[in-house]
């Protein structure tokens, strides 16, 4: 299911693959936009470079186990186990490494099951960190979010030690404050128990095997020029976002792996920096029978509850350091996602 030109996009940043040779490496979400992905690229790099990798790919569904990973799961590196997050974890044998991304991050989840949301994020990562401790394995990687950072009002880009509020009195912070709490967890659990980790903050990073009915803006956008019809913002679209494709934000979570030394790296392509409305209108501009248009709702009609303040725009220094360089334009990032899903079709 992940093209070889996103693997090759992967790859093609200066990771160092050395770091896991003869490790057991466990993924959850696996079958996530960003878990698959750490699934095929340390495959792919497996293969290339013979590092004798064992990958274990954890989900809740072995029938999309199986349609994600296809021929791959024949391959006698690849295991899978089929379970919630929520559960604790059991693996007889050596677990070296986690890539935790599992958890439930769109603005439908936050609206229909706000504690599902809460407690599935809280829950999934006391199972890993628990796993972690059990195990003594030696890294695991935390995937988070630009909402922690809540409300940020100055022009200069957020930096990792920096912070806003978040107001905890509604249902929508569901998301933000679990994931704080997340963070929260494993500095303790590196306090107590020595569980080494680093950490991703990511800021709207999509591609193939994104959602198209999670409530996100980009996701109705592409669902709309799927199914030919216009475009309706349910805001003025005056919101800024920068968006990241999913091969970029995976060599960037690569390198901090192998390579970070701080706790927490910003990812972020700043060169997809775009307004909400501008967006919709590019991706309207994919129809290729010119059917699609971008109108307004009336703002009163909003159902899904999203994010109630602007999001500031993230600094990205540190990641940048390490070398990493997003290789994906905007146009071409929403023009591969989009034909991801024609072609299944």
């Amino acid at each position: 299911m992940v093209e070889q030109r996103d693997i090759d996009i992967i790859l093609n940043n200066p990771i160092d693959w050395e770091k896991f040779r003869n490790k057991t490496i466990l993924v959850t979400g696996a079958t996530g936009r960003l878990g698959m992905y750490i699934v095929e690229a340390i495959n792919k790099a497996d293969i290339d470079w013979n590092l004798n990798v064992n990958i274990i790919a954890l989900a809740r569904n072995e029938k999309k186990l199986r349609y994600v990973f296809g021929n791959s799961l024949q391959l006698p590196n690849v295991h899978t186990l089929v379970q919630d997050i929520t559960e604790p974890i059991h693996w007889n044998g050596d677990v070296h490494y986690i890539f935790h991304t599992a958890g439930a991050a769109s603005p439908r989840d936050f609206t229909n099951e706000p504690v599902d949301t809460l407690w599935g994020h809280v829950q999934g990562t006391r199972n890993v960190l628990e796993l972690a401790r059990e195990k003594k394995s030696e890294k695991v990687l935390y995937t988070s979010t630009v909402e922690i950072y809540g409300e940020w009002k100055k022009d200069e880009g957020i930096r990792e030690n920096d912070m806003g509020p978040i107001y905890c009195d509604h249902a929508r912070a569901c998301y933000p404050e679990a994931k704080r709490l997340c963070e929260t967890m494993f500095a303790s659990y590196e306090a107590q128990y020595s569980v080494p980790y680093v950490g991703v903050r990511m800021c709207h990073t999509f591609g193939p095997g994104i959602s198209l009915h999670d409530g996100r803006a980009f996701s109705e956008f592409i669902r709309n020029v799927i199914k030919g019809e216009d475009i309706v913002l349910h805001t003025d679209g005056s919101a800024v976002r920068t968006y990241t494709y999913v091969a970029d934000a995976i060599g960037a979570m690569l390198l901090a792996f192998t390579k970070g030394k701080h706790r927490y790296y910003n990812v972020a392509n700043l060169n997809n920096l775009i307004s909400i409305c501008d967006l919709a209108e590019l991706i309207a501009g994919l129809d290729e029978k010119g059917r699609v248009k971008v109108l307004y709702a009336n703002h009163e009609e909003q159902k899904l509850k999203y994010l109630p303040f602007k999001l500031g725009i993230m600094n990205v220094d540190r990641i940048t350091e390490l070398g990493w360089r997003p290789q994906v334009g905007t146009e071409d990032a929403f023009r591969y996602t989009l034909e991801s899903f024609q072609q299944r079709s």
